[in-house]
Parts: C-alpha cells; sequence; structure tokens
C-alpha cells in the first residue's frame, strides 16, 4: 500500500502563492542584493504564472530574471530567459507586459555586441509606449533605450536619453523607488560622458557638471538615510569622476577609496572594477604607476567580472593606456595585442559591435555575412525555444493528471482544494480507497490485467461521488474520493456504495475468474487544518479494513 509523503514539495508550496506575491518579493529581495534569492523567488514567479494561464504574469517575472542577470552582467543566462518568455509574446494582449521584456530584452543584444536587433527591440518599445497606459513600462523603455546607448559608447546621447526618461519618472507618478533609480541612472551617465569628454580632451560642460554633481550628492544622502549599499557606491563613484574631470584628483581619490569599500559592502564586483579602473587611472596620472597596477591585478583576480567579454575588453585597453602613460611601450604593445585580439574573438562569437568594425578596419562585408549568420542561429534558437516551451507547457498541464487512469494527482488535490477554501468550503470527508490483493492480480493475470483494473476502478470511483467530488490516484493500487461539505458519516453510504460498485463489477469480462474488491478508509477534514492529518486518519481506518478482512468500509479506528 503506497505512502503518503510527509509534506509537499517546495515546488508545490511556491505555486500556492500567486504570481504577483512572488514577483513583488522578488523586487524586494533584489533591492536589497540578495541576488541568489531574488533570481529563486522570481523563477518560482515565473511558474506560478504559467500554472495560473497568466501569460503576462509570465512576462513581467522574466523581465525581473532578465533584468536582474542584466545588471549582475550574466548576459548569456539574461538572453535565455528572453528567449524562453518570447514564446508567451503572441498570446499576450497586455502592452506593459511586452515593453517590460523587450526593453531587456533590446538592451542585453546591445551589450552583447548586437546592436542593429538590439535597438530594433528597444525603438519598437518606444512605438508602443504611445499607446501604453502603464507608466512604469514607459519609463522602463526610455530608460534601456538611455542604457543601450550607454553599453554602444555613445556616452552624450546616452546621457541626454537619460535625462528625457528622469524627467519622464518624475512627472508621470512613479514610485519614490523608480524615481531614485532614473536619478541615478542620469547622474551616471552624465558622469561617464563628463569624464570621456576629459579623457578625449574636449570642452567640459561646467554648468552640466555642477548640476550633475549636486543630483548625485543628493541621491547619496537619501541612499545613506536608507542604508542602500550599491547607491552609496555608484553615487562615490561618480561623483569622483565628476571631481577627477574637474581636476581635483585628492576628492576623486576619496570618493573612489569610499566606492571601492561600499562595492564590496554591496557584494558588486562589476562596480568595484569599474571604480578600481578609474582610479587606477587618476593614480597614473600622478605617476604613481605601481599603485595602478595594483588596482588591476586584483581585478584580474576576480574570474566572474572578466569572463564578462566587455569587462575583458576594458580591463586590457586600461592596461594598454597606463603602459602607455608610464612609457612601458612593451608592456603596451601586448596589452593592445591581447585587447586586439579580444576584440576580433568577440566579433566573431557574436558577428555584430559596429562600434569597434572601424577602429580594427575589419572588412563591412565579412561583417554583414558574420551578422546575416548570427541572425540565422538566433531564429533557429528561437524556434527551438518555442518547441522547448510548448513542450514544457503540456507537461505542466500533464503534471496535474494521472497518465494512467486519467484522474488528478496530488497537484490537482492541491489546486481544487484551494478554489474550495475561496469558495467557502470548510469541510469534507475523504474516502481512501485501496484494491484487495493487488499484487495477487498482477502476479496471477499479468501487469497489463492489473493497469486495466485500475483504470475501470478509476471510472467507478468518478460515478460514485456526488457532483462536485474529487477522485485522485495517490500512487499505486491507492485512490482518494473527496467529498466536499459532508462528513465521514453522512459519507459512509457513499463509500458502501463504491465498495460494491467494485465488488459487482463484470471483472471477469476483463479476465477470466478475476474478482476484484477493495477496502475503504474514511475520516473528516476540516479545510483549516492540514491534509495530511486527515489523511493518516483515513490511512488508520484503511488498515483497520484490511486487517478486518478487506472488502469494507471504516469509519472510525478501533
Amino acid at each position: 500500500m503506497a505512502r503518503r509523503a510527509s509534506s509537499e514539495s517546495k515546488h508545490d508550496e511556491n505555486l500556492a502563492a500567486s504570481w504577483q506575491e512572488l514577483l513583488d518579493r522578488a523586487v524586494h529581495l533584489d533591492w536589497e542584493c540578495r541576488t541568489g534569492e531574488a533570481l529563486d523567488t522570481a523563477e518560482a514567479a515565473y511558474e506560478a504564472a504559467l500554472e495560473t494561464g497568466n501569460i503576462a504574469g509570465a512576462l513581467r517575472a522574466s523581465h525581473r530574471l532578465a533584468l536582474i542577470h542584466f545588471n549582475k552582467e550574466a548576459l548569456a543566462e539574461g538572453l535565455k530567459i528572453c528567449l524562453r518568455a518570447e514564446t508567451w509574446l503572441r498570446y499576450c494582449q497586455d502592452q506593459a507586459a511586452i515593453i517590460s521584456l523587450q526593453s531587456v530584452h533590446g538592451g542585453i543584444l546591445v551589450a552583447l555586441g548586437d546592436l542593429e536587433t538590439g535597438f530594433a527591440l528597444l525603438i519598437d518599445c518606444q512605438k508602443r509606449t504611445k499607446t501604453c497606459t502603464d507608466p512604469l513600462a514607459n519609463w522602463r523603455a526610455r530608460t534601456a533605450y538611455a542604457v543601450a546607448l550607454f553599453d554602444s559608447n555613445d556616452f552624450d546621447r546616452a546621457a541626454e536619453a537619460a535625462a528625457d526618461s528622469l524627467i519622464y519618472a518624475e512627472t508621470s507618478g512613479l514610485a519614490k523607488g523608480s524615481v531614485l533609480i532614473a536619478r541615478s541612472i542620469t547622474g551616471r551617465m552624465a558622469a561617464r560622458a563628463l569624464g570621456e569628454h576629459r579623457l578625449a580632451g574636449r570642452e567640459v560642460d561646467n554648468v552640466l557638471l555642477a548640476c550633475t554633481e549636486e543630483q548625485l550628492r543628493s541621491i547619496l544622502t537619501e541612499a545613506e538615510a536608507e542604508d542602500l549599499s550599491y547607491e552609496i557606491a555608484e553615487c562615490h563613484c561618480y561623483l569622483g569622476l565628476l571631481a577627477w574631470t574637474r581636476g581635483e584628483d585628492a576628492a576623486a581619490a576619496a570618493r573612489y577609496i569610499a566606492a571601492i569599500g561600499a562595492s564590496r559592502v554591496a557584494g558588486d564586483d562589476v562596480l568595484l572594477a569599474e571604480t578600481s579602473y578609474w582610479y587606477a587611472f587618476l593614480l597614473a596620472g600622478q605617476r604613481s604607476f605601481s599603485e595602478a597596477v595594483s588596482l588591476l591585478a586584483a581585478i584580474e583576480a576576480m574570474e566572474p567580472v572578466l569572463a564578462v567579454p566587455r569587462m575583458k575588453l576594458r580591463h586590457f585597453d586600461m592596461r594598454f593606456r597606463i603602459a602607455e602613460m608610464a612609457d612601458d611601450w612593451k608592456a603596451a604593445f601586448d596589452y593592445h595585442k591581447i585587447y586586439h585580439e579580444l576584440v576580433v574573438e568577440d566579433y566573431q562569437r557574436l558577428a555584430s559591435a559596429r562600434a569597434h568594425t572601424m577602429k580594427l578596419a575589419l572588412d563591412l562585408e565579412t561583417m554583414r555575412r558574420k551578422e546575416d549568420s548570427a541572425r540565422l542561429e538566433r531564429e533557429r534558437l528561437l524556434e527551438e525555444n518555442l518547441r522547448l516551451a510548448s513542450e514544457q507547457r503540456e507537461a505542466v498541464l500533464a503534471s496535474r493528471t494521472d497518465p494512467l487512469t486519467g484522474l488528478g494527482n496530488r497537484r490537482e488535490l492541491q489546486l481544487r482544494c484551494r478554489e474550495w477554501v475561496e469558495s467557502g468550503v470548510t469541510h469534507a470527508a475523504l474516502l481512501l480507497v485501496d484494491i484487495d490483493h493487488f499484487k495477487r492480480i498482477n502476479d496471477i493475470f499479468s501487469h497489463s490485467i492489473g493497469d486495466i483494473v485500475l483504470r475501470q476502478v478509476a471510472d467507478l470511483l468518478g460515478t460514485a461521488g456526488a457532483k462536485g467530488s474529487l477522485a485522485i490516484r495517490m500512487g499505486g493500487e491507492e485512490f482518494l474520493l473527496l467529498l466536499p461539505g459532508t462528513t465521514a458519516g453522512h459519507a459512509f453510504a457513499d463509500a458502501e456504495r463504491l465498495r460494491l460498485l467494485v465488488q459487482n463489477h463484470e471483472w471477469s469480462q476483463v479476465a477470466s475468474k478475476l474478482g476484484v474488491t477493495c477496502s475503504i478508509g474514511l475520516a473528516d477534514w476540516s479545510l483549516a487544518d492540514n491534509l495530511e492529518i486527515a489523511l493518516q486518519v483515513a490511512d488508520a481506518n484503511l488498515y483497520v479494513a484490511k486487517n478486518a478482512g478487506r472488502n469494507r468500509s471504516i469509519a472510525t479506528a478501533i
């Protein structure tokens, strides 16, 4: 006789919560920099949304998953999430959910180097905002476009787009947290644009510099008040960059040191590396080359950071710059050679990144052919992903049904009981049914005959209960019939009717000399209590029925 597990799996517990509740929890965990927990919870939200047939919810959960990966530079993982979620786009009418997913998808593609496809998605998002009434989704589209410009090294246009996105955030009634993010992004991009102007020896807009510094100081005050370690680190980093742009090296160094400390608290190695690069460049400008090289060497110890192609490019570009400043021409040549090889490798892998095409004098026509090849590969991967997602959906639906008998399983039991609670049902009677001597049936008549017996008992179970009852297969030869709104005492007649149906069924048509009976244990269940407790009572009564000679129903253990 099959025995029940003492508790449901963690997966089923997650599905018991609504997808929106899980998604809200994932956002909160992400805000607290608890990345692993945030990813697990967002994935649970995705599964819960699919389980309830909420396609928009699945897209919103996918947006959060991809965004977490994007922010942590796990671009390949983020792309997988986006491709998986694209399966549901054709079924979704929620423009806000579509914009949210496609904005992060486009941003990831741009960061990976596929500028054409990425910006095409982002521009499509911008068009969709004209008919979308959700300000959060519309802000995400504007912000993603600004970040994509930033990632393609178009720093001036990125700063302008981020400023426009901030104006929208401040005038459209977004939540305080979203506005803080918008301000932080705008400050970062403006500071980087100003810093790039100084690097290139171009004129610096001192008015913009002053405004950006004031904005970052304001954000830093809020971040320190709420102990937001990432925002604290980011503000110090870019305040340091502004100080360096103004020529205030000592102030810049102090900011960089503070940013490095806060980055370690936040556990964000990417921001730690970004700050270290700027600080190393400042030190090199002061002829403190050994200290600058020590900072870069520390970054090389952070393998996950340098595993990201664009961070690795940034690293060896900085190595080259500092070696050049130190007049170490051999090292400069070696680092520039590594940098060049990495860029070529990146082009071959991604077949894109036109921003570097001219810099490395690659043949344009060759690049186009590679880009076409990459596009075809993406389409192939998408088709494969659609197929896998369809199979996954079928598996989710099949997970509620026993394949042999067609009855529900434990998943179906959980979902139906939840529906009963929501509709006001407070109690139910449980009939735990076990086929007598089923092993003997298998041994004498064969397992194929045993399967027929299981299917026909399942059919009888479906006719025994009143309308609204639930019959499921617990496993092996054991079944459960739940009668909502009644008690074990009142359900005893139902149990006896079922027992007699099984006993008097024409089993000889299945196999000559075949006879089948069943034993039934009954129990009362208050839906406010754990189902396992009631199942234990029913199991005890079933045990009594077996020991008393089988082919009988027992409602009270003796």
